[in-house]
């Protein structure tokens, strides 16, 4: 062996060492500078994730912060439904912005939202799990994924992380980490923008309530009672906590008769409310015009076949008293049947429907009733299902045979107490709690 070759042998081999650990220095350097450049991220994040209150807008910064640090393709967020059983997202597409949902359990990330496991797949393709649909109609490759749960402080499932085809190498633990961190802030104001919503939902549905409300209070009858000929009618509307369609009406008509009226438009808020102010318009216009009570109820019907949306429907009872006579013509749409006290037999009389509710099928007619002859010191009563389906915390209601009672033990009273005698027998019946829905009377009193 040549004098100094050993010496040179290892001379290179140090060199050969010097260099890997140089270039394993420089790769430490590189992953604590990409580790700095997340942290100050999730740093930035941080403040970002707390600038809006805009669930749409947020689910927008928590995918870029996350893309942006984890640097793959594409990705989606999506957030648990608020009954838990479905995770949503929106995308843009064009001008329009889609909503994107899936059942908890189905799919990758649905999968992910019921489980709380994250889910790495490094071979899209090769993983059975994986529905290449999407691609096939976008035109995208989907190579790798990263599923992640958003999970707030206590451990339970927000949202989803969903993240496509890393850009470098396959996912790996750093990112699982970063996505952890990235978590607990996203999960905090997705709590934060939902509660504002929820704040703001609620804002809404007062303002509306109150609108309606004022609508209903607007358009009753000026004065709760009046004197027709011998007889005295009398009407009460009480509101539950939210706002429905009940409605009662007394019209001079022609002919010196007077219309009564008391209807239900199904729902509650304003919708409701103004249906029954179109109601209540139409009525008042057909007492002066339409001498014939059962065209007039068909007439109205077709009216609101064409603006009833969303399933709503009106129950209406009209009468047409004679104040001279006691003559009461009536025709009612698929409303609660009113009773009549006759004062000489001490019974009662109920006057069915005639018809359906009115707003449902077009064309149908609206007959009117056989006429009834109130006698001096019968009691009429029309309500709405507020009176007899008023219920005790146990649930059971007021029903038809208790205001039969309440009508005959307070019918020597004039309308106006005879009215206040059935809330008050309400009231005592239900221990006071709150009407679940509208309570609406209506009450004719014949005289001597």
């Amino acid at each position: 062996m040549a004098v100094g070759a050993k010496p040179l042998a290892r001379e290179g081999a140090d060199a050969v060492s010097e260099e890997g650990s140089i270039e394993e220095a420089r790769d430490r350097i590189r992953a604590l500078e990409r580790e700095l450049v997340r942290q100050k991220g999730l740093v930035e994040a941080s403040h970002s994730l707390h600038s809006t209150l805009d669930q749409d807008e947020l689910l927008k910064i928590i995918l870029a912060t996350a893309q942006a640090a984890i640097d793959c393709e594409r990705g989606t967020v999506y957030l648990l439904s608020t009954d838990g059983k479905e995770i949503w997202s929106r995308v843009v597409a064009g001008t329009e912005k889609l909503m994107i949902r899936l059942p908890l359990g189905r799919g990758i990330a649905g999968s992910v939202a019921e489980t709380g496991e994250t889910i790495r797949i490094d071979d899209a393709y090769a993983d059975p799990r994986f529905d290449p649909s999407t691609d096939k109609r976008s035109g995208f490759r989907t190579r790798s994924i990263l599923c992640a749960p958003i999970k707030n402080r206590t451990g339970m499932v927000v949202g989803v992380f969903q993240l496509l085809n890393h850009r470098d190498s396959p996912f790996g633990e750093a990112d699982l980490e970063y996505l952890d961190a990235l978590s607990v802030h996203a999960a905090l104001a997705i709590e934060n923008a939902r509660l504002h919503a929820s704040s703001l939902e609620k804002e809404r549905q007062d303002r509306e309530i109150l609108a309606a409300q004022g609508i209903q209070r607007a358009l009753l009858p000026e004065k709760n009672d009046l004197e027709v000929g011998r007889f005295a009618i009398a009407g009460c509307n009480e509101l539950c906590e939210d706002a429905s369609g009940d409605y009662y009406d007394f019209i001079e008509g022609a002919e010196g008769r007077t219309w009564i009226a008391v209807g239900d438009v199904s729902g509650h808020g304003l919708g409701s409310a103004l249906v029954m102010a179109e109601a209540r318009a139409f009525l008042r216009s057909f007492a002066k015009t339409v001498p014939d009570l059962g065209v007039a109820m068909t007439m109205l019907n077709d009216f609101l076949v064409k603006d009833m949306t969303g399933g709503k429907f009106m129950s209406l009872f009209v009468g047409v008293l004679d104040g001279a006579t006691g003559r009461l013509e009536w025709s009612s749409g698929g409303h609660n049947p009113p009773f009549h006290w006759r004062a000489a037999t001490g019974d009662f009389a109920q006057l069915d429907s005639t018809g359906p509710v009115l707003g449902v099928i077009p064309g149908i007619p609206i007959v009117q009733g056989e006429g009834i002859d109130l006698r001096p010191w019968d009691v009429f009563v029309a309500y709405t299902d507020g009176v007899t389906e008023s219920m005790t915390a146990t649930g059971d209601q007021f029903g038809e045979e208790r205001l039969q009672q309440v009508i005959r033990r307070s019918a020597d009273r004039d309308p106006a107490a005879i009215a206040q005698a059935i809330r008050d027998a309400i009231h005592a019946f239900t221990g006071g709690l709150k009407n679940r829905d509208d309570v609406t009377i209506l009450v004719v009193k014949g005289g001597a």
